[in-house]
């Protein structure tokens, strides 16, 4: 019986370090001014420093890498899964990755399948099944299918912050709208910047301030360089 049990412990214990080993194990490192990939745990060498540049093992096991002014991808065991095919591009995110060729944003699958055409002078990464993008001068945002979930209809626009994102209108005034494209704060800004820990920087007038999600005055803001110690004291605290 005792003979059972440690058997049963040795084998949980192995389990339990194949799950450590296994789990997010590869890691970048810099060598020579190239980067390449090891294992974080064992320090075995898994790509030798030969890229110019590339992003960290993401939990999907791809890194995005930049060979020869291409972007292209890896897997966590080295291989090349898409091409250096890209003139730009970013990290998967809802199972998609921007990518740029021929001065045209699309979006592609981990298969290298163009799921959204290149179409757009602007795109952005996609953030809880919505990416920011640009076409004909005008931003709006997209669902995974490519359908517009915020038509595009504005003359500039922000990412989403605290469930809110500055949109300028074509009279060039600027207000907030929600995920649905709905206005919160109505377009009365001659600026606005992203909201962030609840309050955002808008132009009002000749005066710059700081207001809440529901437009409400916060504070006047200080001068630039204040406003910047203000801001590492109170990511220092966090």
């Amino acid at each position: 019986m005792k003979t059972t049990s440690y058997k049963l412990l040795l084998i949980t214990a192995a389990l339990g370090v194949a799950t450590i080993v296994n789990a997010q194990d590869v890691i970048r490192f810099y060598q020579g001014g190239k980067v390449g990939y090891k294992n974080k745990v064992t320090g075995e060498i898994v790509v030798p420093p030969k890229y110019t540049a590339g992003s960290e093992m993401m939990p999907d096991k791809t890194a995005l890498v930049l060979e020869d002014r291409k972007r292209g991808f890896i897997n966590d065991k080295g291989e090349v899964i898409i091409p250096f095919m890209y003139d730009d591009a970013s990290i998967f995110s809802d199972g998609l990755a921007r990518v740029m060729k021929e001065g045209k944003h699309g979006y592609i699958n981990i298969k290298n399948e163009t799921v959204i055409p290149f179409q757009y002078t602007f795109a952005d990464d996609f953030k809880k099944g919505i990416a920011r993008v640009q076409k004909d001068n005008k931003y709006g945002w997209i669902d995974v299918t490519g359908k517009e979930s915020i038509p595009l209809q504005y003359s500039m626009a922000y990412n989403f912050g605290d469930g809110l994102a500055p949109v300028k209108n074509d009279e060039g005034k600027w207000g907030y709208i929600n995920p649905q494209g709905q206005y919160v704060l109505q377009p009365k800004f001659a600026d606005a910047k992203p909201f962030s820990n609840g309050e955002a920087l808008v132009k009002n007038g000749d005066e710059y301030i700081f207001i809440n999600t529901s437009g409400k005055k916060l504070r006047e803001m200080k001068n630039m360089e204040e406003e910047e110690r203000e801001r590492e004291r109170g990511a220092n605290k966090k």
